[in-house]
């Protein structure tokens, strides 16, 4: 067990054995009661880098399980859920928060003393955690747990970010091969219109809405934002396909030099 000292007062936080999925209770007494949970977990954004430790309110996963003993802060009448993740890094712990930020259970914004003591005890759990002797264990346990649920979600993914890139690949083109049909009619009807003014002709060659000229002008920036698109997409597809490459290769995560994080 060990005390911490925060805007709300002395809490204190007693941590449990690690269950079988590697999650650490810490059961929390005085200035706030309630308990939270510590595990090892993916990097959020590298799904193959297991390198990061999440911290959360009440259930160890509040999207896996309901949520008990949520966190209450001394005479305050609301209880609070979140999370918040902790990466490695080469010299000091980058935090990220795990999802909306701190709410109460009526999905309302922690107040900014309630937020900060919430805040400060789960980084201080995040860093009893990632100084366990067991840590590169639970790491490894971490991968050993999600690897297949990531492989699964990716294998849906990939198909889905490849469709999305060709989809836009050929938005662009039809874009490009409209512009340069629409173009050509515009300079047919500017010579017709030259050689034998209309009234018909004049209002095909103005620049309003729907026109041959606004469609001139329009059509090649289409095609730019779908080409933008198509690079996005394609941009992800190699994301995933390097995560799922990464998540293949069953090595067993290193203790890292700082701690980790979670999402």
């Amino acid at each position: 067990m060990f005390s911490l000292r925060t805007a709300s007062g002395t809490v204190l936080i007693a941590p449990s054995e690690p269950d079988d999925t590697g999650a650490v209770r810490y059961t929390l007494t005085g200035a706030v009661k309630g308990c939270m949970h510590a595990v090892a977990t993916h990097n959020p954004s590298d799904w193959h880098e297991f390198n990061a430790i999440r911290v959360s309110l009440g259930a160890a996963n509040h999207m896996e399980e309901m949520p008990a003993e949520l966190p209450r802060v001394h005479n305050g009448r609301r209880c609070y859920h979140g999370s918040i993740v902790r990466l490695a890094t080469d010299a000091e712990p980058v935090w990220r928060p795990g999802g909306l930020g701190l709410r109460d259970t009526d999905d309302r914004d922690a107040p900014p003393r309630t937020g900060q003591t919430l805040e400060n005890i789960m980084r201080a759990c995040a860093d009893d955690y990632a100084a366990r002797p067991d840590f590169s264990r639970l790491l490894a346990t971490a991968k050993a747990r999600e690897t297949p649920k990531l492989r699964k979600w990716l294998a849906d993914m990939i198909p889905d970010a490849e469709r999305d890139m060709r989809r836009c690949q050929a938005e662009a083109e039809a874009h490009r091969r409209r512009a340069r049909q629409v173009t050509a009619a515009w300079w047919q009807a500017a010579r017709w219109c030259a050689a034998e003014p209309a009234p018909l002709l004049a209002l095909a060659l103005a620049a309003t809405r729907g026109s041959l000229a606004d469609q001139v002008r329009h059509l090649p920036l289409w095609a730019e934002i779908a080409d933008e698109s198509a690079q996005f997409y394609r941009r992800l597809l190699e994301h995933y396909r390097a995560e799922e490459a990464g998540l293949r290769q069953h090595r067993h995560p290193s203790r890292p030099a700082v701690a980790a994080a979670t999402p």
